[in-house]
């Protein structure tokens, strides 16, 4: 997926309050485990970097370019 649907994707998830703006608690990173990504939907290969952040409510896993983008997207980037 590239970054424009990344970004717009991020925006709909924010805007549903699926991902909140809000600075996540932890955040771990390590190789991929076969996750569904949840910004791009892609799964997230042994090849790719996992960013698994916790919420104070919810988690949720991504790749390394859709956390960027996210916290971008949230005005931290």
């Amino acid at each position: 997926m590239n970054d424009f649907l990344v970004r717009a994707r991020i925006r709909e998830l924010i805007k549903a309050s699926v991902v909140p703006c809000e600075e996540p608690d932890k955040v771990w990173a390590s190789r991929g485990t076969g996750s569904h990504c949840l910004a791009c939907g892609e799964p997230i290969t042994s090849d790719d970097v996992e960013y698994e952040v916790d919420l104070d409510q919810s988690s949720f896993r991504v790749h390394r370019l859709c956390f960027i983008v996210w916290r971008e997207e949230c005005g931290a980037g």
